[in-house]
């Protein structure tokens, strides 16, 4: 799988989270998605999807404002578990 093609299902993710942010706004894999309107109900949501749409299980140090913080640092937690 591409880094290209992680991504658009990583933005896909975010833009179903977080329900304020304009379909026209751009995205870029480095903007804090705390500052797109990503809150701990949005967060909880994108645990649920990115498990499902990559197949993979988050460990719980996965679980950390870090790993939120944007689709950049999420694609790298899901880069951990894919083969």
């Amino acid at each position: 799988m591409s880094i290209e093609t992680i991504d658009a299902q990583l933005e896909e993710i975010v833009r179903e989270c977080c329900p304020d942010l304009e379909p026209h706004v751009p995205i870029h894999v480095d903007d804090n998605l705390k500052d797109l309107g990503l809150n701990s109900v949005g967060t909880i949501g994108i645990v649920v999807a990115v498990e499902q749409a990559f197949s993979v299980s988050l460990s719980d140090e996965d679980l950390s404002f870090e790993t939120f913080k944007s689709i950049r640092s999420l694609r790298l937690t899901v880069l951990k578990y894919l083969p």
